[in-house]
């Protein structure tokens, strides 16, 4: 009986083995995606209980889904430093862009999400520095000479405060910190500086993060936009081209399905997304077509 059991074991081993064999050679047969990932939830969560449930997570599991024949592979990588890699023709992705002009020379873009509305806050650690009423002026926040801000170098804010920041690069310090976006928020509840911007999302997360610290205050900035499309951008070469066909096609394939739109619309505020249905139901019949840079040489 016990020759009988051990003959078993053994087998069963054997099998096991040859099972993790051809898994293993499966794997390594497929073709890569490196796919930047960077400390900023809710759009990129990396750890702790909601860890992988991101916004841009939660997209990039539907694309592993539907593209078996590549393997994704996330890398330590802001959009900054995603940009330097593009400009050193290495091959990267990554799923939460805002294109411009200048982006579209080193990558080629697919829609992948969207933000109605595209606010972003003035997030200050002293709380008299944010004037009275709803919203306030980014332009004129720039203005102050008493004050220092920070923003992230090369990250796109959109086009209106792009621009602004441009204009008051004297009164803004552009930093690049290893570590990503969040390093910018705990510069301004330390004291480093006076105002950074952000997302109320990401800024919502944050003093979650950091309780039971003082949070950081913030408010409304006016200059925002009714919405924005986030792009999925990969290097522009033959592979970068071969990646962002296939993800828009899978885009295209599922813009109709309940995952992708919870995806989307993960992480948002619920009388936001319902104030802002018509322009929501818009993108999605959008991305039911094909939708990249590719062919706009």
């Amino acid at each position: 009986m016990k020759a009988r059991y051990l003959l078993f074991f053994a087998v069963l081993l054997l099998s096991l083995t040859g099972v993790q064999s051809k898994n293993s050679s499966e794997d390594s047969s497929k073709k890569s995606i490196p796919w930047g990932v960077t400390d900023w939830p809710p759009y990129y969560i990396l750890e702790g209980g909601n860890g992988g449930e991101g916004k841009i997570d939660l997209l990039k599991k539907i694309l592993e889904k539907n593209i078996s024949e590549y393997k994704f592979i996330d890398v330590q990588s802001d959009i900054p430093k995603t940009i330097e890699l593009w400009k050193q023709n290495r091959n990267i992705c990554a799923g939460s862009v805002l294109k411009t002009p200048e982006r579209e020379k080193w990558a080629y873009f697919t829609a992948l999400s969207f933000i109605a509305p595209h606010e972003y806050l003035a997030v200050v650690a002293k709380k008299d520095i944010l004037p009275k009423g709803d919203v306030m002026s980014f332009k004129e926040l720039t203005t102050r000479k008493d004050l220092k801000g920070v923003v992230i170098h090369d990250r796109s804010y959109g086009p209106v405060i792009d621009d602004l920041i441009k204009k008051a690069e004297s009164n803004l310090t552009a930093l690049n910190p290893s570590e990503g976006y969040m390093p910018l928020l705990k510069m301004v509840q330390r004291g480093r500086f006076d105002y950074t911007i952000e997302y109320e999302s990401v800024v919502k997360a944050y003093n979650e993060r950091i309780k039971p610290e003082k949070p950081v205050h913030s408010k409304l900035l006016k200059e925002t936009s009714p919405s924005a499309v986030i792009w999925v951008a990969c290097t522009k070469n033959a592979w970068g081209r071969n990646v962002i066909s296939r993800i828009d096609e899978v885009l295209k394939k599922n813009a109709g399905k309940s995952d992708y739109h919870a995806a989307v619309e993960s992480w948002s505020n619920p009388e936001a997304l319902k104030k802002h249905q018509k322009a929501l139901d818009e993108f999605y019949e959008r991305r039911a077509h094909s939708w990249s840079t590719i062919n706009v040489e």
